[in-house]
């Protein structure tokens, strides 16, 4: 874990809405997302209201003091594994604040759903994301359309 950087993850919340879509549809983001194209308020309150009601699902909000970090999403798929997705805001991408959200959100995730399986799937053009998957113990185990399926090593 990165040393000096202490953060918190909470819950999203509706209130959250403006900042998530603003990171959502950040043109790096969108160049790393599954789906490129960009997000309309309308669909992603829709999205997000469905979302935060759903009992297989967790998104967290990383802050330090009242700086928001960014954001970590956990999907609990049907017969599946859980899947981690990562949006650092763009004011802290390169600070070291990435690795310290991953392992905060794979040991919530570890907490509410234990013993299952966690992947994130990543383009492989995606440098930044593969290292820092990499780096907090995921390991490339398949590729699946355009995107690489790594899972953690627990």
């Amino acid at each position: 874990m990165t040393e000096g950087i202490t953060l918190t993850l909470r819950l999203a919340e509706a209130c959250d809405a403006d900042d998530l879509l603003a990171w959502r549809n950040d043109p790096v983001t969108r160049t790393n997302s599954r789906n490129t194209a960009e997000i309309s308020r309308e669909s992603h309150d829709a999205w997000l209201l469905r979302a935060l009601a759903d009992a297989n699902r967790r998104i967290w909000i990383a802050e330090r003091g009242v700086e928001r970090l960014g954001t970590v999403s956990a999907v609990r798929n049907a017969g599946g594994p859980v899947e981690l997705s990562i949006t650092v805001a763009p004011a802290m991408r390169g600070r070291g604040v990435g690795a310290v959200m991953l392992h905060a959100a794979l040991a919530e995730t570890a907490r509410i759903w234990p013993g299952d399986a966690i992947t994130a799937m990543i383009r492989p053009s995606n440098g930044p994301s593969l290292r820092l998957f990499e780096r907090c113990g995921f390991v490339a185990t398949d590729r699946k359309d355009d995107l690489l399926i790594y899972r953690w090593r627990n």
